[in-house]
């Protein structure tokens, strides 16, 4: 990613600070990511920095969103605090050919 952005969206459930990250892929435009206190649960292609989500088209199908790796985690992991810079839960889950 390049130009990365984090915009602080304040305060909006029991005084836990909101952020949206965005990044632009050279090669596929920009995304975004909400993130409230955890790492991300999805990563959404959008049409610019904090603008509206796109469609992107993979083998045919049509995605607005990617779910990350931190879904994949157990209920009794994802309730535990986390870094939400952690690399590794910002990896996309591998997309399914249903």
């Amino acid at each position: 990613m390049q130009h990365v952005l984090i915009r602080d969206i304040g305060g909006i459930t029991a005084d836990i600070i909101w952020q949206v990250h965005a990044g632009e892929c050279p090669e596929h435009g920009w995304f975004q990511a909400e993130i409230v206190s955890r790492p991300p649960r999805e990563i959404f292609p959008v049409t610019r920095p904090f603008g509206a989500a796109r469609r992107i088209v993979i083998d045919g199908r049509e995605f607005f969103a990617f779910s990350t790796t931190f879904n994949d985690l157990p209920g009794e992991e994802r309730r535990k605090p986390h870094d939400p810079f952690e690399p590794k839960y910002w990896q996309i889950r591998p997309l399914s050919r249903a």
